[in-house]
């Protein structure tokens, strides 16, 4: 929650600083965005414990068999641009909370045997990108442009099974990625998408990251201050392991749904 309030106050500080000044340059551009998810859990997620006598080793557990609800809530962005560069700042938290099960794998004479348990999951992900881009193409009605970013994603990850050990997960992922974004419109009818994506090794955690945004939309206001009806789909898929002392984890999820909202350019 501070994030966000955080987020919408440089917004909101942007947006009247200039409204301040008498004159401000065409080249300039700045624009924010506040739109309503609901995003499921898919996926697969796996601990890779050590195995012993009398004890359970392995537990394996998907989006589907956690028995998670979707995740309702707001996704903020804004945007600065001069000329055809351009910087922005995206944040998106998500939380899933749920009973389901999951597979654990059984040792001594059960090796090699999975046994069903109960499971309690609770998953927070905040995931905070900020990007810059080049607008190779810039028309009245059209954008295409290219650039790169730098992603932090809060994770506090928490699956108790009623059998076998507890998988536990409180930290920060750093990692990098690519971007490629087209916007246009017919009219005051917008469409267009984003991807982002990149893999990569961060201190001994290899992340391999994807995401992808497709909008529609409708200009209700079509003046130097614009305002735009926007809804879409938002695909964002995030695969990790993680190389403990005793212990791995693999990660393999995708968080997906639709979305609709307002976006303002000034």
């Amino acid at each position: 929650m501070k994030r966000i309030c955080i987020i919408v106050g440089l917004l909101g500080f942007a947006l009247v600083s200039n409204g301040e000044t008498q004159e401000k340059p065409s080249n300039w551009h700045f624009s924010g965005n506040v739109v309503y998810s609901s995003r499921s859990l898919d996926g697969t997620i796996v601990s890779h414990n050590a195995i012993s006598e009398g004890a359970y080793g392995h537990m394996v557990t998907t989006g589907d068999a956690m028995g998670v609800d979707d995740s309702q809530g707001a996704m903020l962005a804004i945007a600065a641009q001069y000329k055809r560069f351009g910087i922005g700042i995206n944040y998106m938290p998500t939380s899933f909370e749920g009973a389901g099960s999951a597979l654990v794998a059984g040792s001594g004479a059960n090796a090699g045997l999975f046994f069903e348990t109960p499971l309690e999951t609770k998953i927070d992900v905040d995931m905070l990108l900020a990007s810059a881009y080049y607008n190779f193409v810039q028309t009245r009605d059209s954008v295409f442009g290219i650039g790169f970013g730098l992603g932090q994603t809060m994770v506090d990850l928490s699956i108790s099974p009623e059998v076998g050990a507890a998988l536990v997960y409180d930290g920060q992922l750093p990692f990098g990625f690519l971007r490629m974004h087209f916007n246009s419109r017919y009219k005051r009818f917008l469409y267009g998408f984003a991807l982002n994506g990149l893999s990569l090794d961060v201190d001994g955690a290899n992340i391999v990251y994807s995401d992808y945004k497709v909008d529609l939309g409708y200009r209700l206001v079509d003046r130097r201050f614009k305002l735009d009806l926007v809804g879409g789909y938002r695909l964002v898929n995030f695969a990790v392991d993680l190389q403990g002392t005793t212990s791995e984890i693999a990660a393999d999820v995708s968080l997906e749904g639709p979305f609709v909202g307002i976006s303002a350019i000034y």
